[in-house]
């Protein structure tokens, strides 16, 4: 019964009562009133205060205050049972549908077989719509005016690092990523315009289309009118990006698969765009006399399909176990 109903119950009775059913009474009011307003404080507290990250599969929500704190994040997450100081930090970000929890269930399993922390950020639609604001890092305004980078995208991913060092008290220092779809869209531009982020490995798998690492075409098909200085284009291409392609990722017609005149200069579908967007950075990198440290691989037999590619990209991002040097992040 509501607090109103108890409330009527207690005030409209006319029965006498002795003193002791008096108190009991009073106290079950007492109980129940402070049941519901605990009830009402958990409901409205956010998950963004949540300290601490559970064993198994969950999420949080993530208000970044050094960002968009008007704009949360869902950070859909698996931590491995054996967890400790060192265990890895893997960042997954997920395609168009902006569909985090599936993308998490599809990894969970990688995350426990290979027991690292896995981090899914979902970037809503109805807080990041459009490509704009998810796969080209929200860097420009719908006017073409340039965002302070501590409000990019991209830049919301090192915050979330930090916050999940700061919860678990993880002692690592850097993480890897993935991306498929839309969110290898976000993985390649995030490693070329922010190559000072903490990625010790990034993969970006089955890119509908890419920004090129050259200035022959303007932002965001190419670098072009991007601000991104010689320097910074150097060191991205000194990171550990591996570009991931399913060879049957062939469709032409695919309802998502972008066909404006500067998509189709970089191939008919998604695997020819793939091996073109490596073989323009090869050139770049060798005309630039600069290291170069980019890989592409093909995976045979398999199409647009996230969980067929996770696959592969476990085994590039993590190759084995690591060796726990203590059972569990200590408390306190």
């Amino acid at each position: 019964m509501d607090l109103l109903g108890v409330t009527t119950m207690h005030t409209t009775t006319r029965q006498p009562r002795t003193k002791r059913a008096t108190r009991s009474a009073t106290l079950s009011l007492s109980t129940i009133s402070v049941c519901l307003l605990f009830s009402c404080f958990l409901a409205l507290s956010p998950a963004s205060a949540a300290d601490s990250i559970a064993v198994g599969s969950g999420r949080f929500v993530f208000s970044d205050p050094s960002g968009n704190t008007d704009k949360p994040i869902t950070v859909w997450y698996h931590s491995p049972r054996r967890l400790n100081a060192n265990t890895p930090v893997v960042f997954v970000m997920h395609g168009v549908k902006r569909n985090g929890r599936e993308y998490r269930d599809s990894w969970a399993q990688y995350a426990e077989r290979r027991r690292f922390l896995l981090l899914v950020p979902e970037f809503s639609k109805k807080y990041y719509p459009g490509s704009r604001q998810y796969n080209l890092g929200n860097m420009f305004s719908s006017s073409g005016e340039a965002i302070d980078r501590s409000k990019w995208t991209y830049t919301a991913i090192e915050h979330v690092f930090d916050h999940v060092k700061t919860i678990t008290r993880l002692e690592t220092n850097t993480y890897s990523i993935y991306g498929h779809s839309a969110g290898a869209q976000f993985v390649h531009r995030m490693m070329l315009f922010l190559p000072a982020a903490r990625i010790g490995t990034a993969v970006s798998a089955n890119a509908g289309w890419y920004t090129m690492p050259t200035n022959r075409w303007a932002y965001p098909y190419g670098l072009k009118k991007s601000g991104i200085s010689l320097d910074r284009l150097k060191d991205a291409f000194k990171q550990n990006l591996i570009i991931l392609l399913g060879d049957k990722d062939t469709n032409e017609k695919d309802k998502y698969l972008r066909r404006t005149p500067e998509a189709m200069a970089q191939g008919k579908h998604r695997f020819e765009r793939g091996k073109a967007f490596f073989e323009t950075a090869r050139r770049e990198a060798a005309r630039l006399e600069t290291p170069f440290k980019w890989k592409v691989r093909v995976v045979r037999g398999v199409g647009h399909s996230n969980s067929k590619m996770a696959r592969a990209a476990a085994s590039l991002l993590i190759s084995r176990k690591p060796s726990p040097q203590r059972t569990s992040v200590p408390s306190d």
